[in-house]
């Protein structure tokens, strides 16, 4: 296998400090995703209103290898 197709999968969530009061319990917390394009054009919408609504660096998306 050539170095050119290996590759790293990754997966991706959305993440919140505690101090974020949540209404329900989070039907999400804790799923993650493929680290696809299109899921990380939403987390990062989902993580700016976020940090917009509750404060800078409320949120943010981990990544981990798959």
């Amino acid at each position: 296998m050539s170095p050119k197709t290996l590759r790293a999968l990754f997966e991706i969530r959305l993440r919140w400090s505690d101090e974020v009061v949540q209404e329900q319990p989070a039907r999400c917390d804790g799923l993650w995703l493929p680290d696809l394009p299109r899921n990380r054009i939403l987390l990062n919408e989902a993580m700016a209103l976020g940090n917009r609504l509750y404060g800078d660096e409320t949120h943010w998306i981990e990544q981990r290898q798959a």
